[in-house]
């Protein structure tokens, strides 16, 4: 059930928090401890700036509606914005970038 539960979530969230961890995985599948805590707390400080951070916030803690208007709104609609261009970017391995 748990498997379930957090399947249920992951399709309730933001489409771009969901790329961000397909690539993270992707990105260190095979990387080192330090590497992955090191990516690991960029994309979080990274989220945090994102504006569906502050609009998962309020639908779930300010206003309580849980009804979140992420931007975009769709995992198709990433590229139009160029979101995974800009992912791609910022997760790259120590001394590629």
């Amino acid at each position: 059930p748990w498997l379930a539960q957090a399947g249920t979530a992951f399709t309730k969230g933001s489409p771009s928090s969901a790329e961000l961890a397909l690539a993270l995985q992707r990105r260190l599948r095979h990387g080192s401890l330090a590497e992955v805590f090191r990516l690991e707390w960029q994309a979080s400080v990274g989220c945090c700036m994102h504006a569906d951070f502050a609009e998962g916030v309020r639908a779930l803690l300010v206003d309580k509606d849980k009804q979140p208007r992420w931007q975009p709104a769709t995992l198709d609609a990433l590229d139009e914005v160029g979101w995974r261009a800009h992912v791609a970017a910022h997760l790259q391995p120590r001394g590629t970038n």
